[in-house]
């Protein structure tokens, strides 16, 4: 990369300042929508809670009031940058609206409190928040479903260099089109490439085309092996032409979700958060899932018992399974699951495996099977819906697994863990983790691994809520479950 990049002129060229003025419109125009449809979801949620009320013979607050605090709930999500809400993770988004309202609610409970009126409207209150905390969200990621299906949500991004870490980026945005930032253009200083494609996105000039004639309003700069007065300059001349700059820094394999900027005087600083090493961070999620394991397997009792009948009626053998599994601190443990093999399942896997070596390759790299004979009838549904694991409550309830986290492995896995198998260790194996709702058994292990990985650097409530929710989602599914 060059040493100097042309200088930026305060106005764009002609042509350019067009089509950045379309997509800053275009860009307006989602947050509208987005904007719309949480004014719609709040006042259906206000609807349904006044027949609540008049069901009960509750006296309601006014709708006058109750527009005043839901027009305030759309003014901190929309301080929050919700509309439309591009380049946030799930997890974010979950955070930013739960916290909205939940704020929300704390001002107007302050507000009724000091009119003396809690009273006639603590019931409303609670019964509009609840539901807008319940729906808001689902709402948001249908409009979201609807605009991809149409090509109309997100907005354009230039991408910064071709390189690996640019690939990565243009790979990973195509990929997540619910992120809303979508690659258009890549520019890279090796003029050999102008031309080419990475990915199927075109790279469209050098750097300097970049800085000279802008086409969107928002630039990732992907080149973090660059050397530091490079980027420098780099940094600042993108950052004089596009409204929105993110840099990719040059700190590979560092956890990216628990990243926070500070400033120590002229020069930025990151904090990279340990959260699984907090003592607060470890009580939330111990008491969440005490408190979830214990109340769920009260609810789904009925089920659990119909389950224990028909593996009882399918098939001779024990209900559950106790699988040898490695815990945290690298200690075995006694893996609770529904039984879904045959009683000499372990003889029939040996004899399969030595008449078809090409099933003992595909065991010996995933421990598992797509046809598997050793599984029972009623087995295939369990495992295709993985109910098959409901038992591992009681291991939660025990301290030995937590709702979510890695995958539960054997002794023989280790070793393909590498390094990582240390970070395995600091936690406890989950129910349900990263690694099953995205993709689950069609990953390779290699996959598999970077993702145990990932939840363990990047651990919080919020993730562990979206992984939680997202489970509901794949196990309806069936995806990559067998």
């Amino acid at each position: 990369m060059r040493n100097t990049l042309p200088s930026a002129s305060s106005a764009y060229p002609a042509g350019s300042e067009r089509k950045v003025g379309l997509s800053a419109l275009h860009t307006a125009t989602q947050g509208a929508v987005f904007a719309v449809i949480d004014f719609l979801v709040a006042w259906g949620c206000w609807e349904a809670t006044l027949a609540i009320l008049h069901a009960v013979g509750s006296t309601p607050p006014s709708r006058a009031y109750v527009l005043v605090w839901i027009a305030l709930w759309l003014a901190l999500r929309a301080y929050q940058g919700s509309y439309p809400g591009l380049g946030r993770s799930p997890q974010t988004e979950l955070r930013l609206h739960t916290v909205s309202t939940f704020y929300t609610i704390l001002a107007q409970l302050a507000v009724t409190f000091a009119v003396h009126a809690l009273d006639k409207s603590r019931l409303g209150i609670g019964l509009l928040w609840l539901l807008i905390l319940l729906f808001g969200l689902p709402a948001r990621a249908l409009t979201r479903s609807f605009l991809i299906r149409f090509g109309w949500f997100g907005r354009p991004v230039s991408i910064i260099g071709a390189g690996k870490t640019g690939a990565a980026t243009v790979r990973h945005l195509l990929a997540q089109p619910q992120y809303g930032l979508n690659p258009t253009a890549v520019y890279d200083d090796n003029e050999d490439l102008v031309g080419a494609a990475l990915h199927g996105v075109p790279i469209v000039g050098t750097i300097q085309d970049a800085v000279e004639r802008p086409q969107a309003v928002h630039a990732i700069i992907s080149i973090p092996g660059a050397r530091a007065d490079v980027q420098r300059v780099l940094v600042n001349s993108i950052y004089e032409q596009y409204p929105v700059t993110w840099v990719t820094p040059d700190l590979p394999g560092v956890p990216n979700q628990a990243l926070l900027p500070h400033s120590i005087g002229v020069n930025a600083a990151l904090e990279i958060r340990n959260n699984l090493r907090s003592v607060r961070s470890r009580f939330i999620k111990r008491t969440i899932d005490l408190f979830a394991a214990f109340v769920g397997g009260v609810l789904i009792s009925p089920i659990l018992l119909l389950i224990a009948l028909a593996i009882t009626l399918d098939s001779p053998g024990p209900i559950v399974y106790r699988a040898r599994r490695l815990g945290r601190g690298g200690r075995e443990f006694a893996c609770l699951k529904f039984r879904t093999m045959h009683r000499d399942a372990d003889a029939k896997l040996q004899a399969l495996l030595r008449v078809h070596p090409e099933l003992r390759e595909e065991f010996e790299a995933t421990h598992k099977l797509r046809v598997d004979p050793r599984v029972t009838r009623v087995g295939t549904w369990l495992r295709r819906t993985s109910l098959d694991e409901l038992p591992q409550l009681l291991n939660v309830l025990r301290g030995e697994m937590s709702l979510v986290g890695p995958r539960p492995i054997v002794e023989a896995e280790t070793s393909k863990y590498g390094s990582i198998f240390g970070e395995y260790c600091r936690v406890m194996p989950g129910m349900t983790g990263y690694w099953q709702v995205n993709g689950r058994s069609d990953t390779t292990y290699e996959e598999r691994v970077a993702m145990d990985n990932f939840y363990i650097t990047n651990w919080s409530p919020w993730l562990d809520l979206v992984i939680l929710m997202q489970t509901v989602h794949v196990v309806f599914k069936g995806r990559g479950a067998y």
